[in-house]
């Protein structure tokens, strides 16, 4: 069997979701010459995970999570939540996943897969993981070659991904909620803690990997609800908060505990959310992708930059005039940054899996030249197949 074939081949086994919801994510290889991104496998129609070589223009499906129905043998999606990232190595794929168990509860997959590498696929399975969503909604929190993730509001698992060591801590002392980031160096881990019985305050910090003692940084007093990203540097000196709604979109910055600036984003009086926020290399901005509404039933998809200031922002729209859906679905849509600051990537192949009329010239794998004047972009088609397996929702 050749490495494409085994890599299309391989899935959860065992697992089965009927209704599903993936979040898309784009991941670049430490050397910047290779990006992970969603994509769609033809032969089976199944959305996985595909590489796509940055020199040669080629791409290939590196793994497709499909298992079968109980009863028969049509395939089906195996999995209700999807993410995928390098690890520092270059030579491994981690992919994190969630599907119901035998009670149907939520159960976290892992899987280690090996790229251009002969060595054994990896798998792990960690059953009964509460709010499953709010441990991928954003990067896999991967710390050195060890996962982190919540598996209830104030607790946590650690899974080394060389031995499959589980090891579980619950904050008896925490007064909220919290989530886990990855810091930006994939050496450390932020968490927030959102205390709701003070007014709800955010409190920002790092988490010890080792001992999982925290050590906050700062409180913010902004509301964070589920509509809202964050962006941080390396030291945690600087955390950038994008909030989007009813023409309420507004961006805030916070620098050691103080919130140093603010600013509406909305244009034109049209709704704007966005789906994953990055800090700009110089501290002087974010970068966003967004949703913008740009009719009764239309919106547009694209990437933004909104500077600390009150200049306008920067927009360059990848998609227009397609299907307005749920305002959730620009989570689909979330831009990875090179390692170089010079390139973003994002995938459309989870909104095109969601939406039946999505218009298949739009199915891409978008790069865009953030060092060049005009934000120059460079498209990848991603064919969409004949049959897609699942539906998200």
């Amino acid at each position: 069997m050749t490495k494409q074939k085994r890599n299309a081949a391989l899935g959860f086994v065992g697992l089965l979701a009927l209704s599903v919801y993936i979040l898309a994510c784009t991941s670049f290889s430490p050397d910047d010459t290779k990006v992970l991104y969603p994509s769609f496998d033809p032969a089976s129609g199944a959305i996985g995970m595909a590489v796509y070589d940055r020199e040669s223009g080629g791409s290939e499906m590196l793994f497709v999570p499909v298992a079968y129905e109980s009863k028969g043998t049509n395939p089906v999606v195996a999995v209700s939540i999807l993410r995928a990232q390098w690890l520092a190595n270059g030579r491994d794929v981690v992919i994190a996943g969630a599907a119901p168990d035998a009670e149907d509860k939520d159960a976290l997959t892992v899987a280690v897969v090996p790229w251009n590498v002969r060595k054994p696929i990896k798998t792990f399975r960690v059953p009964d993981v509460k709010d499953m969503a709010q441990s991928l909604v954003s990067p896999l929190c991967v710390a050195g070659e060890r996962l982190f993730f919540r598996t209830s509001g104030k607790a946590l698992g650690r899974l080394d991904l060389r031995t499959g060591a589980l090891v579980g801590h619950e904050f008896a002392d925490a007064k909220g909620d919290l989530s886990f980031y990855p810091a930006p160096d994939g050496a450390g881990v932020f968490y927030f803690e959102t205390d709701k019985s003070g007014g709800e305050p955010i409190l920002f910090g790092t988490l010890n990997p080792e001992d999982f003692s925290r050590a906050p940084l700062m409180v913010v007093t902004n509301r964070m609800d589920d509509m809202t990203t964050v962006a941080y540097d390396m030291g945690g000196k600087t955390l950038a908060m994008l909030t989007g709604g009813d023409n309420k979109a507004a961006l805030q910055v916070w620098r050691e505990g103080k919130l140093v600036f603010s600013r509406a984003v909305g244009s034109q009086g049209k709704d704007i959310t966005f789906g994953n926020a990055i800090l700009a290399a110089n501290g002087k901005a974010i970068r966003a992708t967004y949703r913008r509404a740009t009719g009764t039933n239309t919106v547009s998809y694209g990437l933004m930059e909104i500077p600390f200031s009150e200049a306008p922002p920067r927009e360059n729209t990848l998609i227009k005039d397609a299907a307005a859906g749920d305002k959730a679905d620009v989570f689909y849509f979330q831009a990875g940054i090179s390692h170089d600051g010079k390139t973003a990537a994002i995938s459309s192949a989870y909104l095109a899996f969601s939406d039946e009329g999505f218009k298949p010239a739009d199915c891409a794998l978008f790069f865009v030249d953030l060092g060049s004047a005009d934000w120059k972009v460079t498209k990848v088609p991603i064919p969409m197949p004949a049959k897609r397996l699942g539906k998200l929702n």
